[in-house]
């Protein structure tokens, strides 16, 4: 039950950063929702490894 609401976080996080990203310049908007979602998948599948390995 934590973890939706933690990776809910994480993805309003994640958001925040990628539009500060796009003010600066430094990326494009319409680069900013793939590599958000790269990330939530690869962060989900550390957590998932990692909550495995510690049962």
């Amino acid at each position: 039950m934590l973890k939706p609401a933690i990776l809910a976080l994480l993805r309003q996080i994640l958001t925040v950063a990628g539009t500060a990203l796009v003010a600066k310049g430094y990326i494009q908007a319409s680069d900013v929702e793939p590599v958000i979602g790269a990330l939530m998948t690869i962060g989900s599948v550390v957590w998932s490894v990692a909550d495995k390995r510690g049962r």
